[in-house]
């Protein structure tokens, strides 16, 4: 294998991983015009299914970069998978089950909703539309080094078919490299929390499901006979799942004690058909953790994802905070790219995020100690529903619950803006007006905001919008006057309101753009 380097000018910003977190990162940055390099040591997209859940704001995010129906079409055919079981094989006896309640309309809260589908089935649709937004990826393609200076990162690649070296160059780099994140690492960033508590493998096969399941089809499956303790999940098709088990170390056990042959008979004891044709197509093993790195920056290296925070699978929020955190670095990396915000503005990606991951691997262990029977009256008392975790976070800088009920939030600084329905047959939301430049919503009497947003717009080179809402709903979700408006970033966010007539909006509003873009 040739082992030569050479150099090349690569793009503004260069993404290492290409999960659903870099490839998502990938995506925004393109749709801001970023050109943007990504780079993953596999050949392609991930074959496991691993994250299942993916919950309405990162649907949100989707519909922003113009990706929200491919996902829901490929989802459609898990919708009806309700089934939440305790079962000593698929062909046994069933201990306990659950239906779980179908999506449920949450209209007036988001213009999306919670879907069910295999990461293995979102992220070649994520992928595809990085490359048609104009984001270059480069599989099979591994990050070897890294060097920073005072104007870029320079990046040493390895191509995993031909052993060739080569350099690229960035002005800055999000790291998207996983748990064990080798840049992070590298970087001297330390990982704080309670650690790996658990040692699991996902066993990917192919068998004929369709006889066993006798029409079932299983949200989760937990399956417990003296062959097999595991999880077991299907997809759409019944000729594909993934078995779930733990090991011990501490007992003597490893991941490499899962050989094919016993991957095989342990699919059979768990389906309950001794003679049952299986196929295993890949064994993965995986830690289950918790864990929040220290910082979220390095110099212009930037942590996303499971580099930056492991979350414990249970409620499904580790890859959406993941998405979340890619779409919060996009829009700021962006802005600073354009020169239309000072450098500081990039500080904010850790403020805002990091309580966000601590707070989201907190409640991640409320409920697993609610599953396991051991949680105490107090922390069943702190665990939070899913939605207020998922779509009713906040960012800190103003007094308030960093997670709470979204039906509650109204537009205040650092929470999501409101959703309100544009059009009486609910397909157009406000938060269809948002990115990629800065949005004023503002109530029927606010009609000088319009020319504020042109006036500001001009004098900072920043694109400001500007729109009127109807006084029901402006008043209703927004909880401000008439004379009110709001100003929201490119992401949907918050940053600054007004909640009664001012006398100058052109010089207000062009102050509080000045600020939040530490300009």
């Amino acid at each position: 294998m040739s082992d030569t380097s050479s150099s090349t000018p690569t793009a503004s910003v260069l993404v290492v991983g290409g999960g659903v977190v870099g490839l998502s990162a990938a995506l925004f940055l393109a749709r801001h015009q970023i050109p943007t390099v990504l780079v993953e040591r596999h050949p392609g997209t991930s074959i496991h299914p691993r994250a299942w859940g993916w919950y309405p704001r990162t649907l949100e995010l989707f519909r922003s970069a113009g990706l929200e129906q491919e996902v829901l079409h490929a989802a459609a055919g898990f919708a009806d998978h309700r089934l939440n079981a305790k079962v000593e094989s698929l062909t046994g006896r069933e201990l306990r089950s659950t239906v779980l309640p179908a999506a449920e309309d949450l209209g007036d809260l988001t213009p999306s909703r919670q879907i069910s589908l295999g990461q293995d089935r979102l992220e070649p649709l994520v992928r595809a539309a990085a490359e048609r937004s104009g984001a270059r990826l480069l599989f099979h393609t591994e990050a070897v080094d890294l060097v920073q200076d005072d104007d870029g990162v320079t990046v040493t690649v390895r191509d995993r078919d031909t052993g060739e070296r080569r350099t690229l160059r960035a002005r800055y780099v999000i790291a998207a490299d996983g748990a064990r994140s080798p840049l992070r690492e590298k970087l001297g960033v330390s990982a704080h929390g309670r650690g790996v508590f658990r040692h699991q493998v996902s066993i990917l096969f192919r068998a004929p499901l369709t006889e066993a399941l006798a029409g079932r089809r299983f949200s989760i499956c937990q399956i417990e006979n003296p062959q097999v303790s595991a999880i077991l999940g299907h997809d759409d098709s019944l000729t594909e799942g993934t078995l779930i088990v733990t090991y011990k170390p501490e007992a003597g056990e490893a991941a490499s004690d899962f050989t094919a042959e016993r991957c095989v008979q342990l699919v059979r004891a768990a389906v309950g058909t001794p003679e049952l044709p299986v196929i295993i197509r890949d064994v993965l093993p995986w830690d289950m953790a918790a864990l929040v790195a220290e910082r979220y920056r390095a110099g212009r290296v930037f942590f996303a994802g499971d580099s930056a925070h492991v979350v414990p699978p249970i409620g499904g929020y580790g890859a959406n905070t993941g998405v979340q955190d890619a779409h919060n670095l996009a829009w700021k990396l962006a802005a600073v790219l354009h020169e239309q915000a000072g450098p500081g503005l990039l500080d904010s990606y850790e403020r805002e995020r990091l309580p966000i991951a601590r707070g989201t691997v907190e409640q991640a262990q409320l409920r697993l100690a609610m599953r396991a029977g051991f949680a105490t009256p107090e922390q069943r008392e702190q665990t939070l529903d899913t939605l207020e975790v998922s779509l009713g976070y906040r960012y800190p800088g103003v007094d308030g619950p960093l997670f709470a009920d979204p039906a509650s939030r109204t537009g205040e600084v650092g929470t999501r803006a409101p959703h309100v329905w544009l059009d009486e047959a609910r397909t157009r939301s406000v938060l269809d007006l948002f990115g990629p430049g800065w949005t004023v919503l503002a109530g029927t009497c606010g009609g000088g905001w319009t020319d504020a947003a042109q006036a500001a717009a001009a004098e900072l080179s920043v694109p400001v919008t500007a729109h009127l809402l109807p006084d029901a709903p402006w008043q209703r979700r927004y909880g401000a006057s008439p004379q009110g408006a709001v100003l929201v970033r490119p992401d949907g966010f918050v940053a600054y309101r007004w909640d009664q007539d001012v006398a100058e909006p052109a010089k207000e509003l062009t102050a509080a753009l000045r600020t939040a873009l530490h300009r």
